[in-house]
């Protein structure tokens, strides 16, 4: 084989070699992407199996101050710079105790706001919840929104076995607020929500 042929042979391995190398990267997941939650979807008053445990959101109020109520919490009214959506959930763990909660609202325009941590009682405060596999908790998750932000929102409950969060399950459920009667519930909120305790419902 001349001189050249070797050369050529050896220009085309390398860029063959190059190319499956690019290839091969372009089909691994970014970090964020392989790790982040698996969701399950849902709707209010239906429960939603997120492999992991199973919630079902009750029902869902709106408020202008929310307080807690019973249990070890102690906090005084506390009012909305805004409006509080509150939402009362059901959550069974399915097969391992859940150590983590975390909650967020999720706005139709891509607004994202965290459960409130000011209040004792609700399920991601201070004193929140422990979920025994088989057991339900009945529980409140309260979220300080402005009120002209309050559009189609999703609520998303990401519960895991550890403080790690790869890999865990979240559960997306549509709260159904929306159209004229979310503007009448803006309108006239509720003046005051209790924010009773975490409860085995079993």
């Amino acid at each position: 084989m001349s001189p050249f042929a070797r050369s050529a042979l050896a220009t085309f391995a390398t860029l063959t070699l190059l190319t499956l190398i690019v290839v091969a990267q372009s089909l691994v997941p970014e970090d964020t992407l392989a790790t982040e939650p698996v969701s399950y979807s849902g709707e209010i008053g239906e429960p939603v199996d997120a492999r992991r445990f199973t919630i079902t959101a009750g029902k869902v109020e709106l408020a202008r101050t929310v307080a807690d109520e019973g249990g070890l919490g102690s906090s005084g009214p506390i009012r909305a710079h805004g409006v509080w959506v509150v939402a009362t959930v059901e959550i069974t763990a399915a097969t391992a105790p859940l150590l983590a909660l975390d909650a967020e609202l999720v706005m139709g325009d891509g607004y994202v706001y965290s459960a409130s941590g000011w209040l004792s009682n609700g399920l991601t405060g201070g004193l929140s919840a422990t979920f025994a596999p088989g057991i339900p908790v009945t529980g409140m998750l309260a979220f300080e929104v402005p009120k002209d932000r309050v559009t189609d929102p999703i609520l998303q409950v990401n519960a895991r076995e550890s403080i790690d969060d790869r890999l865990s399950a979240r559960a997306d459920i549509d709260l159904g607020l929306s159209g004229t009667q979310l503007d009448r519930r803006l309108e006239q909120p509720q003046e005051r929500i209790a924010v009773s305790a975490p409860t085995e419902t079993s």
